[in-house]
């Protein structure tokens, strides 16, 4: 067994028992803080306590030593601020008055850490162990070897292009969605809990029990401004949920993608706007702008409310715009039947009303106006109108009002419309342009097709050049692209640009495997084979592997993280 006296508490590296570690720094004489526990101290008859890496509502993590697995971890103390205080002989107890709020937040951290290590998610630290000592109780961990997003962006010129950010945050959404399923809220995704790995992948750090994560919890509240929800600051009668998870997932992503914090959620309830540079507009494709923009609603009437539609609405295209169309039109036909009138139809009907006559000269005193049945989700976006430039250099997404009234004694008119051919087009276009506004375009499911493009329609329910009504329901299939493509040849590329090509192919990027393997014949860093090989049929949700060179050359290159 490994002697921990030489241990450096600072980075639980064995440096020889120096008295300034040659690796972090950590000077043998310094101790943590009084609140928190002393280096060197024994939890459980195998943890070593290490440096206090942070302290917050919930409690106090360290780095620590796991004498059975001879290996460095993290601890969390379950050490609420304002609640708990250390006794002399290092356990804890209850503050006075708030015994209650401690022990309900015992109880939910035990729980929380116990669904963790239960229950392993692809981008989460495993959770080794949870057990209740001193008065309180610790969850143990891996540790995380990187930096945060926030350092990575500051050392990459402060942003990503989304090519770039596509591998690195579809398995961070999945690992939230898993999360949620659970029932468990994170509330505090950030560039300051998401950290970029040695290994080139993001893992995520900070979950604690929701009371630390909502000014109304009755502990100390750590959010983060620009990415904290309106609900978090209590700002509404809401509590946090998925929708809270999905304003941290867009504000992060906003952050990531066009390299500004966004404006703080109680600043923006107080008239401040979102804006996005115009250049960002341009470059960006239409559905991650606008599944950043249903993200980051302050209303949760209109917010994406929940991981997976937002997962949808960020690679498919997919919204929920069709939904709030029939609500809106179930709503006005709701309020025209309790007036004892027929509900009026929306802009093109309207619109033909008035054309049909002025034709027969029959009706007379059409007010004229457009009903805006489905408002593009107020405050970020505006409508379906193109952005208000506000000036030059940026684009304000405003808040839409609704437009104007419809004469609901208008007649309507039985006018018939050629049913368009939908067949390679993506959701999100059909969905944004005019011309297909009249039908009503609903996702029936996805299959596989080797005729179209992985996120294109492939069938329709109503046939091309069919004529039917104005809002006929036209339910669409989306392709899952070919059963079996023949597999691109990433020999010799990077693993970032090796990734990116089989995901333009649609192998899914948790079904993309990394090898490390040695070879000083090679060049470093760069895929050696891959399985299958170029030019065989593979099944795109199948297990692609390639196999990456380890070696890093007679030069060792500056790593990023140093």
């Amino acid at each position: 067994m490994l002697n921990t006296e030489r241990l450096c508490p600072g980075c639980m590296n064995d440096n020889g028992d120096e008295k300034i570690c040659s690796i972090c720094g950590w000077d043998s004489d310094a101790k943590n803080d009084a609140q928190a526990l002393p280096v060197r101290f024994w939890l459980n008859d195998r943890y070593m306590v290490g440096k206090a890496l942070l302290k917050n509502g919930e409690g106090i993590t360290y780095i620590g030593w796991d004498n059975a697995e001879n290996s460095a971890v993290n601890i969390k103390e379950y050490f609420p601020v304002g609640a708990a205080d250390r006794n002399p002989d290092k356990t804890v107890s209850m503050v006075d008055g708030k015994e209650f709020a401690f022990n309900e937040g015992l109880l939910k951290f035990i729980e929380l850490n116990k669904k963790l290590n239960e229950n392993p998610l692809p981008v989460l630290s495993s959770t080794r162990q949870v057990f209740e000592e001193n008065g309180t109780a610790y969850a143990v961990s891996d540790t995380v070897s990187g930096i945060t997003l926030k350092a990575f962006l500051d050392r990459n010129n402060g942003s990503l292009k989304w090519e770039q950010a596509r591998p690195l945050f579809l398995p961070l959404i999945d690992t939230v969605m898993g999360l949620n399923e659970l029932g468990i809220i994170h509330g505090a995704i950030s560039p300051e809990t998401v950290y970029v790995c040695r290994d080139g992948k993001l893992r995520l750090t900070g979950i604690c029990i929701n009371e630390t994560r909502t000014c109304k919890g009755g502990l100390s509240a750590g959010v983060y401004s620009g990415y904290a929800a309106p609900e978090q600051y209590g700002l509404n009668d809401n509590e946090i949920g998925g929708y809270t998870d999905v304003y941290g997932l867009s504000a992060t992503l906003f952050r990531v993608l066009i390299g500004a914090v966004p404006p703080d959620a109680k600043d923006r309830l107080n008239g401040d706007s979102l804006s996005i540079p115009a250049r960002f507009a341009d470059e960006l494709p239409r559905q991650v702008l606008v599944s950043i923009a249903n993200g980051l609603q302050l209303d949760l009437e209109n917010r994406t409310d929940s991981v997976d539609t937002f997962r949808n609405e960020l690679v498919y295209g997919e919204t929920k715009e069709n939904e709030r169309r029939a609500a809106a039109k179930k709503a006005a036909e709701a309020k025209a039947a309790a007036a004892g009138k027929e509900p009026a139809k929306k802009n093109s009907a309207v619109k033909y009303a008035i054309i049909s006559a002025v034709c027969t000269i029959a009706l007379f005193g059409i007010v004229f106006g457009i009903l805006s049945a489905t408002v593009f989700k107020d405050g970020i976006m505006g409508g379906d109108d193109e952005p208000v430039v506000s000036n030059p250099e940026s684009v304000v997404m405003p808040s839409t009002p609704s437009i104007g009234d419809v004469d609901e004694g208008a007649e309507e008119s039985k006018i018939l419309y050629a049913v368009p051919d939908l067949s390679g087009k993506y959701y999100h276009q059909v969905t944004d342009e005019e011309e297909y506004e009249r039908f009503k375009i609903i996702i029936k499911g996805k299959e596989y097709s080797d005729k179209f493009a992985r996120g294109t329609i492939c069938a329709q329910s109503v046939a091309a050049g069919e004529q039917v009504e104005n809002e006929t329901e036209i339910l669409v299939t989306i392709s899952l692209g070919p059963t079996e493509i023949k597999i691109a040849n990433v020999v010799g590329l990077d693993e970032a640009s090796a990734k990116l090509e089989l995901l333009k192919q649609g192998f899914l990027y948790e079904n993309i495997e990394v090898v490390e393997k040695y070879d000083t014949e090679a060049k470093p860093g760069v895929v050696l084979g891959q399985e299958p090989e170029y030019g065989n049929n593979a099944n795109t949700e199948q297990i692609v592997r390639i196999y990456l060179n380890s070696y890093k050359g007679e030069e060792e290159s500056t790593s990023l993280f140093d």
